[in-house]
């Protein structure tokens, strides 16, 4: 997806997140609370994998902020 958007928008740096928030839509293979992050540049997509345990609001603020952190650790700041 953040390659995708990257392309899609000549950008430089892109994120993207997806995943099941909660407190429904879970299954067995896809729990609610599993949520993967990418990354895109030029050097490359990198993608990782998170299983937050809380509601949905805490989902979604621990999704932001994996996302954000990804976004710095990536731009070297």
């Amino acid at each position: 997806m953040a390659d995708g958007v990257r392309t899609r928008l000549a950008a430089d740096l892109a994120v993207s997140v997806t995943g099941v928030a909660g407190p429904d839509g879970g299954s067995a293979a896809k729990p609610v609370g599993l949520t993967y992050i990418g990354v895109a540049d030029a050097h490359g997509t990198d993608v990782r994998r998170h299983l937050w345990t809380g509601d949905r609001a805490e989902n979604r603020l621990e999704s932001a902020a994996a996302a954000l952190e990804l976004l710095i650790e990536r731009v070297g700041a």
